[in-house]
């Protein structure tokens, strides 16, 4: 029976369940069926300050990852009481299973081993899970079923004393400020810069960045977040994998697979709440926004495809209440971002951190995170988003180019707003999908269409130039105004502490709250956040008729239409 903060969720059957197959043969003689190929999680050993993970296809084929721990982290030494080493070797072990999602992806072996360390059959029950919705755009782009995502996970690890430290329900209290540490998730992008500004305005002063890096020097390598971390005024901690990817590419090469859709915000996740524990940090803050919990419309069996499912608030949530029970008690993982959209964000980020426009960077496929490609959706996405608050222009100088004005981008406009993807012609594989004809997400971490075609919407309307460029000129975008709503809403379902109030400017002021009642903190936060953003859509509507006025004076000078 699943514990409490398992409870209300529809879980897979632990592989426990089943028992061994076996068949008779003609002489009524009993004889093993072949072994089911599987993936094992070997082992898990901390070489302070590194810590080594091993897996192994079939018990042949062995391969390694390993990831640093920042130097400051290391340099207070490995923990000496037996309390912290267990914790330690706890929170490694569960960093490892996130892992595991990568070498998965070379094999795709239904079955799964751990050997690594032990398990019980909630925490059995939970991975399954997360490896089915995790492996839903693996299977979609590798034409696997829904069975085959649908792990089978085995422990053949000893079971260990259970940690000394008390079990912890879901709606355990946070600690309160000011004396609280906090670890803010660094990914470059505006979300975090966002999340940090929100943490200082706050009132959050022990505020310590954390950045996981894929590959060993990435942070070192990119001058943007080196700069992003000077200009905040913050510490950084920097930690880092190494995923072994050519032993990787010869494994996933051999079983003919194409690997999508890595958890790398889970594995950030996981690896922040290590840190958290080693550091003593009592919150560990991520920015992942409401977009994420809308997938790419497409389904795997009965799974929807969401190539953003480990920032949605389902596994942030799951992920909040796991860790509270199976491995760091006393850390509160939450997400500063999941009750405002992409929309929202972009406009807090041009108002609040401006000053990062110059330095900031999202695009997946950079140059050492260093530049943007200009070519991808992602940096279509980022373009038109802030162009709703930012002059093109602006953007453009930043950017490198006007993503507006290239005719080849058209189609990732096109693609964004849902207006022209047919599966059929993209992702020709598998029987389950062809033939499909639907307008999808594409798989890159990017908002709603809604909030693009009112971003791109906002941006034709308030165009400062001369002469539309050829994305706002060309697109369908008359519909944007329909979703101005989305600059005001407020979604409930987060895990805001109650002290993560809005920050009130002097042109933006609140209707004090002392009036009313409120029967829990989040109802009062509730009530603050709706009410700065009410505030706000007021100030961006008169914005608004300011400049459309203004721009109908410059065309027709003498009032003639």
């Amino acid at each position: 029976m699943a514990n409490s903060y398992l409870d209300g969720f529809d879980l897979p059957p632990s592989s426990s369940e089943e028992g061994d197959q076996q068949e008779s043969d003609t002489e009524g003689n009993q004889e093993q069926v072949r072994p089911e190929p599987f993936l094992r999680y070997k082992a898990v050993r901390i070489f302070w300050p590194r810590i080594q993970f091993t897996y192994a296809v079939c018990d042949e084929t062995e391969i390694h990852s390993e990831c640093v721990l920042p130097g400051e982290i290391a340099g207070q030494g490995f923990p000496s009481d037996a309390e912290r080493q267990q914790q330690l070797e706890v929170a490694a072990l569960n960093v490892g299973m996130v892992l595991l999602a990568w070498y998965w992806m070379a094999c795709g072996h239904r079955r799964v081993v751990v050997s690594a360390g032990y398990l019980d059959s909630d925490q059995v029950a939970w991975w399954e899970w997360f490896y089915a919705n995790c492996f839903a755009e693996f299977a979609f782009i590798n034409g696997f079923t829904e069975e085959q995502i649908r792990l089978l996970i085995e422990v053949d690890a000893p079971q260990k004393d259970p940690p000394s430290w008390p079990k912890c329900k879901q709606t355990a209290s946070p600690p309160s400020l000011p004396n609280a540490k906090v670890l803010c998730l660094l990914g470059g992008g505006k979300d975090s810069l966002v999340v940090h500004q929100m943490l200082r305005d706050a009132g959050v002063s022990n505020l310590t960045w954390l950045y996981v890096g894929d590959g060993l020097q990435e942070f070192q390598s990119s001058w943007r977040l080196q700069a992003a971390v000077q200009r905040s005024g913050s510490p950084a901690l920097v930690m880092a994998h190494d995923f072994q990817n050519e032993g990787l590419a010869k494994l996933r090469k051999s079983h003919r697979l194409h690997a999508c859709g890595h958890p790398w915000a889970a594995l950030v996740g996981f690896d922040a709440v290590l840190v958290a524990l080693l550091g003593c940090y009592d919150y560990v803050a991520v920015g992942n926004e409401r977009s994420a919990n809308f997938g790419n419309g497409v389904r795997v069996g009965s799974l929807e495809v969401n190539h953003q499912f480990d920032k949605s608030f389902e596994f942030e949530s799951r992920m909040h209440a796991y860790v509270l029970q199976n491995v760091a008690p006393g850390v509160y993982y939450f997400s500063a971002l999941q009750h405002l959209w992409e929309v929202q964000i972009a406009w807090l980020f041009c108002r609040r951190s401006a000053s990062f426009l110059d330095i900031f960077i999202s695009c997946n496929d950079s140059d050492g995170l260093n530049e943007w490609c200009c070519d991808c959706d992602k940096c279509c996405f980022v373009f038109g988003l802030l162009a709703a608050w930012e002059s093109a222009g602006v953007l453009a100088k930043h950017f490198g180019k006007n993503l507006f004005e290239h005719p080849k981008l058209i189609q990732n406009f096109q693609n964004l707003l849902g207006i022209s993807t047919r599966v059929s012609e993209v992702e020709p594989w598998g029987p389950q999908n062809s033939g499909t004809s639907l307008a999808r997400k594409p798989f890159e971490c990017v908002g709603t269409q809604e909030e693009v075609l009112l971003s791109l919407w906002l941006a034709r309307e308030t165009w400062r130039g001369e002469g539309l460029p050829l994305a706002l000129a060309s697109l369908p975008l008359n519909g944007g105004q329909e979703h101005l709503d989305l600059l005001c809403d407020y979604n409930p379902r987060n895990l805001l502490p109650e002290w993560l109030l809005p920050c009130v400017t002097g042109d933006s002021t609140l209707v004090s709250p002392e009036h009313e009642e409120f029967r829990k903190p989040s109802d009062k936060l509730a009530y603050l956040w709706k009410a700065f953003w009410s505030t706000a859509l007021s100030a961006i509507l008169g914005e608004l008729k300011r400049r459309q006025a203004k721009t109908v004076r410059e065309k027709w000078p003498l009032g003639l239409k």
